[in-house]
């Protein structure tokens, strides 16, 4: 209801008149057909033409410039021009002052790294009582970045209580419930994120097995409950491997998974099976792929006898890192930390993070650079973006247990930096 991208075209009051009803629903029918053309354009994502039709239909149509101006903040949005958009959309405020401005000014804001005022316009929504997903996004993820966890936890609890079929939010709880280790709350989320993103377009492997970690971690919590989660945790990854089409990467997280549960629970031969499937579906993926899963295979399989074997294929596919554009930029950035030469290493890391998005290992190395960054110089606006985003984006269920631990670290620093600097 509050959001800039999705607020009401118009309201109806009651009683309804047949008559008014009418004019009100041809009155809406001539107005898309008058925006049509730049809403073409912007799915097509053809910003500057949409931004000239915009230019146009003002001349032609004054009456409809709130509408206009939201479209053309949008627009800036997505072109990640933050001064425009925030000139467009105080510019509506003065004239129009609803919840939806009031959440894009936020979402600007938070986009600029201005957190104090993402959260002033984002409160102001929440206890307005709007039912807004990116009012509660923008404010829990606030609170993470100041290392609010608990505040962050209960936000998003209250968030799917209004909207529990919003299957973002209730991933987001599960992360953040995650890395907060209130395994209870992060099990439900990614469980009702699972059901309500299938077979969607906002399905997402990471919430199947963002529950299964949970769950491995409740059967070592609760030992009198094993069999229960051993049998859901099993469940939850082959459906994964189904929802997902058998992609082999899928399949070989899946069965390196199931092999950690059953030898966690005693059961050495399934282990070993599954350990064998999960190092024949990872000779299948590609090397891009490969490198990208080559912590959770080594990690995953320390301790166990296939240790050895997991170690030199990880090393066998490191050896044809520079090959692979991602793998070259951080092989770049990691001889640039040792030299202590940090300017050069952010850009290799982050180079790398574009080519290779939501990849843990050159996400958790770019924090760490930003973060030996912004100790000498919490001025610098693209690196403490950049790390917010990276703090926000890595995933729970795509992190080894070593990667989980590195994260929770790095994360603590960046969130006294940020609270030291009180920038939120």
């Amino acid at each position: 209801m509050g959001s800039p991208e999705l607020s009401a075209d118009g309201y109806l009051a009651k009683p309804y008149d047949q008559l008014k009803l009418r004019a009100q629903l041809e009155k809406q029918l001539r107005i898309k057909r008058c925006i049509a053309r730049v809403e073409a354009f912007r799915d097509q994502r053809k910003w500057d033409q949409a931004l000239e039709e915009c230019e146009k239909l003002q001349k032609q149509f004054p009456a409809l410039g709130v509408l206009i101006f939201r479209i053309k903040g949008l627009i800036y949005l997505e072109q990640q021009q933050y001064k425009k958009a925030l000139s467009v959309f105080e510019r509506i405020r003065q004239a129009h002052d609803k919840p939806w401005v009031r959440v894009a000014l936020g979402l600007v804001a938070y986009d600029m790294a201005d957190y104090q005022r993402a959260r002033v316009e984002m409160t102001q929504v929440i206890e307005a009582q709007q039912v807004c997903q990116e009012a509660f996004l923008v404010m829990a993820r606030i609170h993470w970045l100041r290392g609010e966890r608990s505040q962050c936890v209960t936000l998003l609890r209250k968030s799917v209580m209004l909207q529990p079929s919003v299957s973002v939010l209730q991933g987001e709880l599960g992360n953040r419930a995650g890395f907060a280790e209130e395994l209870n709350v992060a099990a439900d989320g990614f469980r009702q994120a699972v059901l309500h993103a299938r077979h969607t377009a906002m399905q997402n492997p990471e919430y199947y097995f963002g529950l299964v970690r949970v769950i491995q971690q409740q059967i070592a919590d609760k030992p009198d409950r094993t069999v229960e989660f051993i049998a859901e945790a099993i469940r939850v990854l082959e459906s994964v491997v189904h929802d997902c089409l058998g992609d082999p990467q899928i399949r070989f997280r899946a069965r390196l998974i199931a092999a950690d549960i059953y030898r966690q629970n005693g059961e050495h031969q399934n282990a070993d099976f599954a350990a064998g499937e999960a190092l024949a579906q990872f000779r299948k993926i590609p090397l891009a792929a490969q490198l990208s899963v080559a912590d959770l295979l080594a990690d995953g399989l320390e301790s166990t006898r296939f240790a050895s074997q997991a170690a030199e294929l990880k090393q066998e596919v490191s050896r044809s890192m520079s090959t692979v554009e991602w793998g070259k930029s951080n092989l770049k950035g990691m001889l640039s930390f040792r030299q202590k030469a940090l300017v050069e290493a952010f850009e290799s890391f982050e180079s790398a993070w574009l080519a290779d998005p939501g990849n843990p290992g050159v996400g958790l190395n770019l924090l760490q650079t930003g973060i030996e960054t912004l100790r000498k110089d919490m001025s610098q606006l693209t690196v403490l973006k950049r790390c917010a985003e990276i703090a926000i984006e890595l995933q729970y269920g795509a992190l080894s247990n070593k990667q989980q631990q590195r994260y929770q670290r790095l994360s603590e620093r960046f969130s006294d930096l940020i609270r030291d600097a009180e920038i939120a």
